[in-house]
């Protein structure tokens, strides 16, 4: 991967934040992950900006979704995790 996906693959928290993103919603993500939710929005913001998600707003709720772009990446983060 280019070196722009660098600064989200090696810090610790920014890396479980981008492996639960199938929770949808950034609340339930800080839940799990357990850091604050602003630093969870903040992240989920560079991943849209860098294609990896798609933000659906529902209401005013925001539900976040990964572009197959961020899909590809997850199955690779995963299988590099597994070895």
């Amino acid at each position: 991967y280019e070196g722009r996906y660098n600064k989200f693959v090696f810090n610790e928290k920014t890396l479980q934040i981008f492996l639960n993103i199938e929770e949808g919603y950034a609340a339930k993500i800080r839940n799990k992950v357990g850091c604050m939710y602003s630093y969870v929005t903040m992240r989920l913001a560079q991943f849209e900006k860098a294609g990896l998600v798609t933000l659906q707003r529902e209401g005013r709720i925001n539900r976040y979704m990964l572009t197959e772009k961020g899909k590809r990446l997850k199955n690779d983060l995963e299988r590099l995790i597994s070895e």
